[in-house]
């Protein structure tokens, strides 16, 4: 009795250690960190996701705009599906040391806000990975248990194989406003005991993991083969006419919607053009970032540390103001978050919901998004309309976690786009 009662406990407590457990984000903490960016080599605007026991490595950038050089650490913690730390031991996933120091840094030149640029790769002599899944990097001064930030990144594994594509949803309703991913996987050659239990899919619009879909589960499972075709869960809202976007490329000359500049001796003012609700039904294809962003100086070619900062001043033109709720700028440039940074308040001059955020030269996608104060639910249908034929890139990840095993494998990983891969 007294041994089943040792089961029960141990067993309440790691229900209740797992329930309790951190979900690791991409989230910058530092208010004096700013453009952190984590992408493969050479695709500077691409999913941060590489190949076990690949040649393929990870470019981490960021700015620090206190202006003096700091030693700052990085450490990795793989998680699960659902971005919680697994229970392996640090030793057990990482080959080589388990933190290190950045030591590859440039103090900015010629800019009016002054920063020291850091960079990284990864893996490299330092550390390696042994196993595929989801990893959060984080990046600390003092305590690791305190990052100045933090980043998702993914290792994959190539054991099965995903057919995909974007169709209309099932639902009338939904037609004209939303998209959904369909996609089979077969897996013939590689075991898989029990498809309900040891499989899941995480699906990413625009890698977006603010609004992603996870632990999707088979709608249905053949020979060598899973089924996740209209499972009703897959449907994502496609907004009205693509992303709105501003180029930033240069301080010198007006880049496209760009309204006017303020330069000063310390500092410089961006004013975008006025921005106004989309018009619900009205769909006009603009070839866009799909959300995400890129640096660059066309003043400068080492945009790295010659690219300068601005103030950038969004001008939201809604029709009175909204008392339950607020409205925010979104990107991948801020990790899609709705916090104080992003938020707008309405400029009584202005007659119009206004934002100001330091951005560093570059092109940018954002859009609007409302947010309810008391259900604290998000709503972009009344700031950028919903229209089906909306061009959007979707992401599949699809994890196999075996009986006994204490991590989520990432076997596969899919890209698709809603324009050319179309069911």
């Amino acid at each position: 009795m007294q041994t089943l009662k040792g089961v029960i406990l141990l067993v309440f407590l790691f229900t209740a250690g797992v329930s309790d457990a951190m979900v690791y984000e991409s989230k910058v903490y530092s208010p004096h960190i700013k453009t952190v960016q984590l992408f493969p080599t050479g695709y500077d605007m691409a999913f941060p996701v590489i190949h076990l026991n690949s040649n393929e490595t990870l470019d981490l950038h960021f700015d620090d705009l206190s202006a003096s050089a700091k030693t700052y650490y990085y450490t990795v913690v793989q998680c699960h599906s659902d971005w919680t730390p697994t229970l392996l031991n640090v030793m057990e996933y990482i080959d080589g040391f388990t933190e290190a120091n950045i030591n590859d840094y440039d103090y900015s030149n010629g800019t009016k806000v002054p920063y020291v640029h850091y960079k990284l790769q990864l893996p490299n002599n330092d550390m390696k990975f042994n196993k595929s899944g989801n990893y959060a990097l984080i990046v600390y001064e003092n305590n690791k248990d305190n990052p100045i930030f933090t980043q998702r990144f993914m290792i994959t594994e190539s054991k099965v194989v995903i057919d995909a594509g974007v169709a209309y949803p099932r639902s009338l309703y939904d037609r004209d406003k939303f998209q959904e991913v369909v996609f089979k996987v077969g897996y013939k050659g590689f075991q898989i005991d029990n498809p309900q239990m040891e499989i899941k899919a995480s699906v990413l619009q625009n890698y977006r993991w603010d609004n992603a879909k996870l632990d999707v589960k088979p709608q249905f499972i053949g020979i060598n083969e899973l089924n996740f075709d209209f499972n009703g869960v897959l449907t994502y809202p496609s907004l009205g006419r693509e992303f709105r976007f501003f180029d930033m490329r240069s301080l010198r000359f007006r880049g496209q919607n760009i309204r006017s500049f303020d330069i000063k001796d310390d500092e410089n003012d961006v004013y975008l053009t006025f921005d106004a609700p989309q018009q619900p039904g009205k769909y006009q294809y603009l070839k866009d970032l799909n959300g995400q962003y890129f640096i660059e100086n066309l003043d400068n070619p080492y945009y790295n540390t010659g690219a300068d900062y601005a103030k950038v001043h969004f001008t939201f033109d809604f029709a009175g103001t909204i008392s339950n709720g607020n409205f925010f700028v979104v990107g991948a440039f801020n990790n899609w978050t709705c916090d104080e940074t992003s938020k707008m308040r309405y400029d009584q001059l202005e007659r119009s919901y206004t934002a100001d955020i330091l951005l560093k030269q570059g092109t940018y996608n954002y859009s609007y998004i409302f947010k309810e104060e008391k259900e604290n639910a998000t709503d972009q249908f009344l700031t950028e309309g919903y229209y089906y034929d909306t061009e959007n890139d979707y992401s599949i990840l699809l994890y196999y976690t075996p009986f006994g095993e204490r991590y989520d494998r990432l076997i596969a990983i899919k890209h698709i786009n809603s324009q050319l891969n179309r069911y």
